[in-house]
């Protein structure tokens, strides 16, 4: 199996994405190639690998066609079943998360460096600047965390934890230095402890070995709180905080409500959820919510207020840049 991998594996010019999803995900994660396809100058150089967590055949299947058929390559890996993380926490994220961990492991050592994009985000601009990015010896590049809270499991600065939904990674360096095995050790030792157990291990490992990208590489849902409500602490500077929200590289749809449930105020859930509905082969129907969660919704009226909002401020940005 390794064999074919190998030899499936494009050369230099091409662009490496990973992605890692189970069942529940799989379309998601097809919706994040397609937009980086739509946004690439050169789609034909993407390259996906895709780790999955038990996504059926039938299903691995549609998405090979729907990648090739514009013009992109993809190899789909099935994750080792027998994996160290099948006793740690997962919530509503699933064991595939944890895969990113092991991309040294799971890809071709052929390919020594890649881009890792979790499953809610979406691609707005070429992938071919993030990936020609210099990593200057870091083992890899990375946006930080816009949380106040997320960094402090770990007990340092919110300028020193980066969110792990968008990684520009080494991944040679990782194979022989052994920081997927560091990275998983620390989960399965600290999990109890740990508000995100893989992507604070991350952080925990990797503290002071990796690069700051510009935050429009990951522009989080909470980069409007942010910039309105406390931009101190953060290490970029609010000009560049606002030139995200401008003209974002990649969107992360953070936080419990993702664009493609029913109740998402996120003023670019329709880019995500554009793509999605393109997928004929997906049934896919708003969820339907039980009394209590529509008694919610309709107490909720101050989230489409801020959705609102967030739509006036993000063109007053764009029109300001």
């Amino acid at each position: 199996m390794r064999d074919m991998i190998e030899k499936a594996a494009p050369g230099d010019g091409a662009i490496h994405v990973a992605l890692c999803c189970d069942e529940n995900y799989a379309a998601f994660s097809t919706v994040v190639m397609l937009s980086a396809i739509r946004s690439a100058r050169r789609p034909g150089a993407l390259f996906f690998h895709l780790v999955s967590s038990g996504v059926s055949a039938e299903t691995r299947l549609l998405i090979e066609k729907e990648i090739h058929s514009h013009g992109a390559q993809i190899q789909i890996y099935e994750a080792d079943k027998a994996s160290l993380f099948d006793k740690l926490p997962a919530g509503r994220f699933g064991h595939a998360v944890y895969q990113r961990i092991l991309l040294g492991e799971c890809l071709p050592k052929s390919v020594s460096r890649a881009i890792y994009l979790d499953g809610d985000v979406l691609v707005k601009q070429d992938l071919e600047a993030l990936w020609s990015t210099d990593l200057r010896g870091f083992l890899l590049a990375a946006v930080e965390d816009l949380s106040r809270s997320a960094c402090k499991t770990l007990g340092i600065p919110r300028s020193e934890y980066f969110n792990s939904g968008v990684l520009l990674m080494d991944l040679g360096r990782w194979r022989s230095e052994g920081v997927h095995w560091q990275v998983a050790e620390y989960a399965a030792q600290n999990a109890h402890r740990l508000r995100y157990v893989d992507q604070c291990s991350l952080n925990a490992v990797l503290q002071g070995r990796w690069l700051r990208l510009h935050p429009k590489w990951n522009v989080q849902a909470g980069i409007y709180k942010t910039l309105r409500r406390y931009p101190e602490g953060s290490g970029y500077g609010t000009n560049e905080l606002m030139a995200a929200a401008a003209l974002p590289g990649i969107i992360h749809y953070t936080g419990k409500r993702k664009p493609w449930l029913q109740y998402c105020f996120h003023p670019e859930k329709l880019a995500f959820r554009d793509i999605l509905d393109g997928l004929v082969w997906v049934d896919r129907h708003p969820s339907r919510r039980g009394l209590r969660e529509k008694l919610i919704y309709f107490l909720a009226v101050r989230h489409h207020l801020k959705a609102f909002l967030y739509k006036r401020l993000t063109r007053k940005l764009r029109s300001d840049t």
